[in-house]
């Protein structure tokens, strides 16, 4: 876990304006879904000046009617003169999104992302500002929160409070930039927590990726086990459908994260198997009690997540 102490600053240069109260923040959003959205929508809450760039106008034109944008464009305008860069695009073209901001945006500006994944963007930001002045600083960046559902229409500036906002800052980025882009996320409300490029990928796997898999393969075998007259289905109650809902989540997304992560989910999956077995044993024990235990266990590890 990173900490102000464990970060080596290799150099120190002036914030672009917006961050020391200079004038008002300015932000440029880089993609409109649901993530980008939101974040449009809470930064324009907390005061800042927002534009963002989207292949559909429909999504800019609803933003500004919402109030949330100054302005939007399709394409990257030559110069962003702007205080902070949120990339929330696709993981397959977040670095082509990196790529696009040399030369377009002030020295000084805050660059963070909104990827699932760390190891690889943070990679690429470390290799491309491999200088003693960086053109900007880049921060890593993971909301731990999100939908089912996808598109500007279900952004919702409140939908980070609340929830865990992962940052990774590089190891020459100073302690005061990125306590700025944290501050800016508590304002939001988010919980924000530290963490190093493989620890987030490794611990994401099971928290967020495992969970996904887990809920296809409930749902698909929950499919199998219809037979003719008989549909399981039919009796899903809560715990069903809240245990499946995030099946719905897009099949194109996880593809990528999937196999990017594939060896932290495999990992992962190793433990949940294990115990898995374990439970099956019991079962086949008839062991009531080692059941039993394995729920309390459980119930005391989930006291954690409050």
């Amino acid at each position: 876990m990173l900490s102000d102490e464990s970060i080596f600053t290799k150099s120190v240069k002036e914030l672009a304006p917006g961050w020391s109260g200079l004038r008002i923040p300015r932000a440029c959003i880089f993609g409109l879904g649901l993530i980008g959205g939101s974040w449009a929508g809470a930064l324009h809450n907390a005061g800042w000046d927002v534009s963002a760039i989207d292949s559909e106008k429909a999504s800019i034109k609803e933003a500004v009617e919402r109030g949330w944008l100054q302005d939007g464009w399709t394409s990257v305008p030559e110069f962003l003169d702007v205080d902070l860069i949120v990339l929330a695009l696709p993981l397959q073209i977040l670095e082509e999104g990196l790529d696009q901001l040399t030369g377009r945006i002030p020295k000084g500006a805050v660059v963070t992302d909104v990827g699932s994944l760390k190891r690889g963007i943070c990679r690429k930001s470390g290799v491309d500002n491999q200088t003693d002045f960086p053109e900007f600083y880049f921060i890593g960046g993971h909301p731990m929160t999100g939908s089912e559902q996808s598109g500007f229409r279900v952004a919702d500036p409140n939908l980070f409070q609340g929830y865990p906002y992962v940052l990774t800052p590089d190891k020459d980025c100073p302690p005061h930039v990125y306590q700025k882009l944290a501050a800016t996320l508590k304002g939001f409300g988010a919980k924000v927590v530290f963490r190093e490029p493989l620890e987030h990928d490794v611990e994401v796997a099971m928290v967020s990726h495992i969970p996904h898999l887990l809920a296809v393969a409930l749902t698909l075998a929950t499919q199998d086990a219809s037979k003719e007259g008989k549909e399981p289905f039919a009796l899903a109650g809560r715990s069903f459908r809240d245990i499946t809902r995030i099946a719905d989540s897009s099949p194109e997304m996880w593809k990528e994260i999937m196999v990017k992560n594939a060896d932290a989910i495999l990992g992962g999956l190793t433990l949940w198997e294990q115990r898995v077995r374990e439970l099956k044993e019991s079962l086949l024990q008839g062991d009531g009690e080692g059941i039993a235990e394995a729920f309390r266990k459980a119930h005391l590890a989930r006291e954690s997540l409050n």
